[in-house]
């Protein structure tokens, strides 16, 4: 089995899903354990996250992070906080908290439909003082206005056509290939867009749980690309990555070993079901 890296990748609830869609640290693991997914970036739900206790839900989420990270940091080297713009500057100020007490290392965030620009500088300001990886749902415009507004950040961006347009030669900006390509297209056209950014900032991203790690896999596996790059894209540019943050960090190479067996059925049926869903609605 191929080694991959999840770049991607949400732990806790979304509420807004029918039905509810999320993982728990132990699911994730086991999800991990069972795709090959050596190591992910994780953060916490980006949209939909439970919010009726306002800024302490946000706290309690990051905190389910930190944990994460700091029980398993060979599987999760990196954590990243959730931005919640309605918490204004007493959010500013609790990132603040969670980017120099906690050991994330930057920010998730989803805009739900909103995207006031400027009301994200200040907590892109609190990230960049750690000179921090980001990584916001953005459509490719906001994130090279962000890219480029904030240097010293590293963002991670959904891969594709306008991504390549925007961002394609920002060198703060790396590229995500996840579940499936915006717009019309149904696959990934590896090769071409190794062919205009490179193999060195293509990564995979699994966006779990709301997608099925297996799917893109096979696809990547198959793609009419060489070798070097199916293996960049699986792991090795996320290796890099990540150590910009965690010099310190080394792709574990024993076996993936969750909490407690899993059966496939809790693996993938739910999850699976949701998105026949959303495909036949």
């Amino acid at each position: 089995m191929r080694t991959y890296i999840d770049v991607h990748c949400h732990i806790g609830m979304s509420i807004t899903y029918d039905p509810i869609a999320g993982q728990n640290t132990g699911l994730c693991l086991g999800r991990m354990a069972s795709a090959g997914i050596a190591a992910a970036i994780i953060g916490p739900t980006a949209v939909g996250s439970l919010q009726a206790r306002g800024l302490l839900d946000t706290r309690d989420q990051n905190a389910v992070i930190s944990r994460a990270c700091r029980q398993y940091p060979d599987r999760f080297p990196i954590g990243l906080a959730l931005i919640e713009i309605r918490h204004g500057l007493a959010g500013v100020e609790a990132l603040e908290r969670e980017l120099t007490g906690s050991g994330l290392m930057g920010v998730m965030w989803h805009p739900g439909g909103v995207s006031p620009e400027r009301r994200l500088y200040p907590f892109l300001e609190v990230a960049a003082m750690g000179k921090g990886l980001c990584l916001l749902h953005e459509t490719p415009a906001r994130t090279a206005s962000f890219a480029r507004r904030f240097p010293d950040l590293t963002f991670i961006q959904h891969a594709g056509e306008e991504a390549v347009e925007f961002c394609g030669n920002l060198e703060n900006v790396w590229f995500e290939i996840v579940q499936r390509p915006k717009g019309g297209e149904s696959q990934w056209n590896f090769s071409g867009l190794i062919n205009q950014v490179g193999n060195e900032r293509l990564m995979f991203g699994g966006d779990a749980p709301y997608y099925d790690y297996r799917i893109l896999q096979a696809e990547l596996d198959s793609a009419n690309i060489d070798e070097e790059s199916r293996n960049r894209i699986a792991y090795k540019n996320a290796v890099t990555l990540i150590q910009r943050f965690r010099p310190d960090w080394e792709l574990p190479k024993d076996k993936l070993s969750p909490p407690r067996i899993y059966t496939e059925a809790e693996l993938w049926t739910v999850e699976n079901e949701r998105l026949r869903l959303v495909d036949d609605f």
